[in-house]
């Protein structure tokens, strides 16, 4: 199993992250090898993504089915591989960041604690930060600036997503795609939050 959890903060407002992400032809060009997307229903879809890391380097086919649905708040599906033995699931979550909550002004609610996340062998995060540079240098940066600082966070995205290899070949491609999963996840984030705070920049200005 591989899997990975990744959060991140925005000015922009919840319902407008909502608004974007529950419309998959807005982003699914941000996903890591995506080469096309089908809808099949409100429900269902088909994704190709193309991956070109050693073993990944084939054109994998899934079925994307929604599990939960509930704006403006959070959306989960599940995935299976068409023509690789696979499956998963994943989630987007969002929520709102109340004032202060992040170290505002003095008096406002604390966040509540979040447990340390394991600490990760050596190699898998060395792994990870030159599976981040293979990303910048085949698709570009996210090109974001940097998340607002502490107390000035409007909405909080996560993006979680796990996928199970079968086969015989499992244990194979779980070791190869393990290291990609953060930074896929990281990356998606990253440049969906990009294109709203390019959007709400641009608006800003022409105002």
């Amino acid at each position: 199993m591989a899997e990975a959890r990744y959060t991140t903060t925005t000015r922009v407002p919840p319902e407008q992250v909502w608004d974007f992400v529950q419309d998959m032809d807005r982003w699914a060009e941000f996903v890591m090898g995506y080469q096309t997307h089908e809808k099949r229903s409100e429900t269902e879809s088909v994704w190709t993504l193309k991956g070109d890391l050693g073993v990944m380097s084939r054109t994998l086919t899934f079925e994307v089915r929604i599990t939960e649905w509930n704006g403006p708040s959070r959306v989960r599906f599940t995935l299976r591989g068409l023509n690789e033995p696979m499956s998963g699931e994943g989630a987007f979550t969002i929520e709102a960041v109340p004032p202060g909550s992040e170290g505002g002004p003095e008096g406002s609610a604390a966040p509540a604690p979040v447990p340390a996340a394991p600490r990760k062998a050596a190699p898998l995060r060395w792994l990870e930060a030159l599976a981040r540079r293979l990303l910048r240098w085949i698709g570009g940066r996210s090109e974001r600036a940097a998340p607002p600082a502490a107390g000035a966070a409007a909405s909080r995205l996560t993006f979680e997503l796990r996928i199970d290899p079968g086969g015989p070949m499992a244990p194979m491609v779980n070791a190869m795609i393990k290291p990609l999963m953060l930074p896929a996840a990281e990356q998606l984030a990253d440049r969906i939050l990009a294109r709203l705070e390019e959007g709400r920049a641009e608006g800003g200005a022409s105002r």
